[in-house]
């Protein structure tokens, strides 16, 4: 898996070459263009790139706290601190937005760049895992909320590499009493999870990350249900 075959520094190129992307992507936007609606219910294209600047800077906190050897919140004032801040931030101009992402995005890859093999293993409070575990959080925001800001990036895009590693991660949403069989109609992945009913679904591997993603996909998944089963919430974040 992704998870456990991908060194540090590997996933670090990955991570750089997604936050390029969200920034390419939020150049082909103007001001009233960030006023829309992204694919996230309820959130502007403001509110998402207010989050992944958020989001970057918070995963940077878990970085230099846990060089000190501390566990910290992933946010400074919790859950309200991080609503309250997107919901204020969403409405700046854009190339405030920008600027901020593009700052906070390099200051999580420049004390990345810092860490010894050691210090990816270190403790952090979010998800009571590790630095490194970060840096694969970190992943998943940049990449699938870049779909979610509807500028044309779409799972299709996807590397079939983090569509591999979003499965993985994802695997914990098999609906309870169901054996989910997921098979790559273009790939030879293929995965089990749960136990069950069996009920399979085919489809491209980067729709079936998608899916499980919660996200509309680019092509047609295929099921041996009545309908595409319903998946259960997303992995929560043990330290809440």
């Amino acid at each position: 898996m992704v998870n456990s075959l991908m060194a540090p520094d590997e996933l670090v190129v990955r991570v750089s070459q997604s936050h390029a992307r969200v920034l390419e992507l939020v150049d082909q936007l103007d001001d009233q263009q960030k006023e829309a609606s992204s694919a996230l219910p309820g959130w502007t294209r403001g509110h998402v790139l207010q989050h992944l600047a958020d989001n970057a800077r918070a995963f940077e906190r878990q970085a230099l706290a846990a060089l000190q050897g501390e566990l910290i919140d992933m946010y400074d004032g919790g859950q309200a601190e991080r609503d309250q801040s997107i919901d204020q931030g969403a409405a700046r101009p854009l190339a405030e937005l920008r600027e901020e992402l593009r700052l906070t995005q390099r200051a999580l890859e420049d004390t990345w760049s810092r860490l010894t093999a050691a210090d990816w293993q270190r403790a952090v409070r979010f998800r009571h895992a590790r630095v490194l575990d970060t840096a694969l959080a970190r992943w998943r925001e940049a990449e699938i909320h870049a779909v979610d800001l509807a500028v044309g990036y779409r799972p299709r895009d996807w590397p079939r590499d983090f569509a591999l590693h979003a499965l993985d991660f994802l695997s914990d949403r098999a609906p309870v009493g169901t054996r989910l069989l997921l098979r790559a109609t273009d790939d030879e992945f293929a995965q089990a999870l749960g136990t069950g009913v069996t009920i399979e679904v085919f489809g491209a591997v980067r729709d079936l990350a998608a899916w499980m993603a919660g996200r509309s996909t680019d092509g047609h998944l295929d099921t041996t249900g009545p309908h595409l089963p319903e998946l259960g919430p997303w992995p929560p974040d043990p330290a809440d």
